[in-house]
Formats: structure tokens, C-alpha cells, sequence
């Protein structure tokens, strides 16, 4: 299975790499899909309390470097479940971009569905590849893993403390049972 891990990882991971580089490079490929959504967000960023350089644009651009790198890591085998993770996030936040199919006819409807279809195999490759243990069980096993163990511990140790304690209480009991007989002994 290590085999398949280390040729499927870089696969899975060269179009989000591609892509993210791509939206980093040129952040207007994904701002014209639907300019006035973009516009309307740079109004309200630059209404807010946001330094200026902070605009979509710039946003974008971050989510491609984001992408490419959480690409980057995932294909070397670096963190896979959170470069996972962070691939599906970015990347569905591009789905909103999309064209509206329903307005599309003929053969730009034919490429739009399948580019959607395209998409969806690669998020369901990355949903597996978040959730996927390579063999190694995820924190929260390990987690309670460790709980179960310390409790085992201390439960085998409070049983050894009180087998101490109850050979110290008879050995007590047998020495105050010696010192009572000597002084009943001594009182004769």
C-alpha cells in the first residue's frame, strides 16, 4: 500500500498544484468569472477596518499560494491529512466561481459539467486523503489510546499500594498484638 501512496499522492496533488500557482500568479483568471461579486467584496473591504493592500485580488492570490503549497506538501508526504484538509478548503471556495451551467448550451455545457465533474473526482480523492491513517491511527485514537493506558497504569498501582498497605496494617496489627501480649506479659 506504501507504494500506491507515494505514486497516487503526487497525482492527486499536480492539479492543485498547477492551479494554485496558476490563481497566484494571475488572481484576474478567477476575479472575471463574476466581477461584480468581486467588486461588491472590494467595496466592503475597503470600508472595513482592513489595511488597503487587503482586497479580493489579494485574497485570491494567498488562496492559490495556499493551495499550491498545501499541494506541495501533500505530495511529498508532509502533514498529508492537514495539506489534505486545507486542499478541500481552498478549493471549494473556487466552486463558487463557477459559470452558471443552466444558462449554458450545446457544447460549453457538455466542457462545464465535465470540468465540475473533473473537480468533484479531485475533492473526493482529497475528502479520502484527509481522513486517510496510512496506516498510522489518527490523534484522537492515539489520544484515548494513551487514556486507556494511564488509567490501567494507576488502576495497577492503587491495587499495589493497597496490598502494601494492608501488609503494613497487618504487620502493624501483629506487632501491637506482640507489644500488648508483652506488656500483659510484664504485668504478671
Amino acid at each position: 500500500m506504501a507504494l500506491v501512496r507515494r505514486i497516487a499522492r503526487p497525482l492527486l496533488a499536480a492539479p492543485f498544484i498547477f492551479e494554485g500557482a496558476l490563481t497566484a500568479l494571475h488572481p484576474e483568471r478567477e476575479t472575471e468569472v463574476y466581477p461584480e461579486a468581486f467588486e461588491a467584496a472590494d467595496a466592503a473591504l475597503a470600508e472595513s477596518s482592513l489595511p488597503s493592500f487587503v482586497t479580493t485580488r489579494t485574497i485570491v492570490r494567498v488562496s492559490g499560494a495556499v493551495a499550491a503549497g498545501a499541494g506541495f506538501l501533500y505530495a511529498t508526504n508532509r502533514a498529508p491529512r492537514a495539506a489534505a484538509v486545507t486542499l478541500l478548503l481552498t478549493t471549494s471556495v473556487g466552486w463558487v466561481g463557477r459559470k452558471k451551467v443552466w444558462e449554458l448550451r450545446g457544447e460549453e455545457l457538455t466542457q462545464e459539467i465535465r470540468s465540475i465533474l473533473t473537480d468533484a473526482g479531485l475533492l473526493g480523492g482529497v475528502l479520502l486523503a484527509a481522513v486517510d491513517h496510512d496506516g498510522r491511527p489518527s490523534l484522537g485514537y492515539r489520544a484515548n489510546r494513551f487514556i486507556e493506558r494511564s488509567q490501567k497504569q494507576a488502576a495497577a498501582k492503587q491495587r499495589e499500594l493497597e496490598k502494601k498497605a494492608g501488609k503494613l496494617g497487618k504487620t502493624a496489627k501483629g506487632k501491637v498484638e506482640s507489644a500488648q501480649k508483652q506488656l500483659a506479659a510484664q504485668k504478671r
